[in-house]
């Protein structure tokens, strides 16, 4: 599975901006560790961006960031959208004949989703299609029967009980073989639920927990995958396990350790929020790595419940 990271360029963090020229030596290799970056096109679609990720001399996963747009009342163009695709397609990822750009969301409409698939083709770009949370199941088997590579979307405000039921649906009823292998490559965007990104057998998935876990002040522990707050400014810092410095004296030591052997300065990264993006970043990329490693990582099957 590929874990691809959201927002990194538009949240500023190029490799030659001031924010990268304010790391230390262990963070700057932090921050280049990134195998797969996700970014949208309602942010990036400014030149800039393209010049950044350009000099980087990176290759991105392009979301459409239709529903970034809908919330802010903004209508994105379809040809311009193209034309970006077709322009800039040497910073946008491909694997095998697809490229990794998704289509203009109809946001709430599946028709038009469908339909904007459909004239993005005739325009000449073919991007991935695009099945939200709770749409007619009816447009899903379209998509799988005519591409090679679809998404999942619509999932981020859905709570993870729900979110796993419908998940356990279209994946046991449509997705998998008979071996419960997937029949076509998957994307789920925006899943922030590790529980989630390791049911499923996805080909890839994005996520921009790197940053919301640095913003709240905490940091990603591997290889089991649980957050711990480090920061000063925490107001969890005097709740009994829930701050570094509520732990135990054995587990602080321990956790101590553990970020020493990876060359973090724990008191910097209590201060410094891109001390914790950098060390995120890195963890991030790391837990997709080890993901992708499991034995079972390309394989589903559905909890049964037995008869006695």
């Amino acid at each position: 599975m590929r874990l691809y990271l959201a927002g990194i360029y538009t949240s500023n963090f190029c490799l030659d901006g001031s924010l990268y020229n304010r790391l230390t030596e262990n963070e700057k290799f932090q921050r280049k560790s990134v195998t797969h970056h996700l970014e949208s096109y309602h942010y990036i679609h400014r030149q800039s961006f393209v010049d950044s990720i350009r000099r980087d001399k990176q290759t991105v996963f392009l979301d459409s960031g239709a529903f970034s747009a809908f919330t802010k009342g903004v209508e994105i163009d379809m040809p311009k959208y193209c034309r970006y695709i077709q322009d800039n397609a040497d910073i946008i990822k491909k694997e095998d004949n697809d490229i990794l750009a998704s289509v203009l969301d109809g946001i709430g409409d599946p028709l038009k989703t469908y339909q904007n698939q459909l004239k993005m083709e005739k325009l000449g770009v073919r991007p991935l299609p695009c099945f939200h949370y709770g749409e007619d199941e009816r447009y899903l088997e379209w998509y799988i029967a005519n591409y090679s590579y679809i998404t999942l979307g619509g999932m981020v405000p859905i709570s993870t009980p729900q979110l796993k039921l419908w998940l356990d649906r279209i994946w046991e009823k449509y997705l998998i073989d008979g071996s419960g292998r997937p029949k076509i490559k998957v994307h789920g965007f925006g899943l922030t639920t590790i529980s989630l990104m390791e049911r499923y057998p996805w080909y890839s998935v994005d996520s921009s927990s790197w940053v919301q876990t640095a913003r709240v002040g905490c940091m990603l522990l591997l290889p089991e995958a649980k957050a711990i707050n480090v920061s000063n400014q925490s107001p969890n810092r005097k709740v009994e396990g829930q701050h570094i410095d509520t732990l135990t004296p054995p587990q602080r030591k321990a956790v101590e350790e553990r970020f020493q052997k990876l060359g973090v300065d724990t008191e910097r990264m209590r201060e410094a929020y891109l001390s914790r993006w950098c060390y995120n970043i890195y963890a991030y990329d790391q837990l997709g790595k080890q993901m992708a490693s499991r034995p079972n990582d390309q394989q589903f099957i559905l909890d049964q419940i037995g008869l006695f």
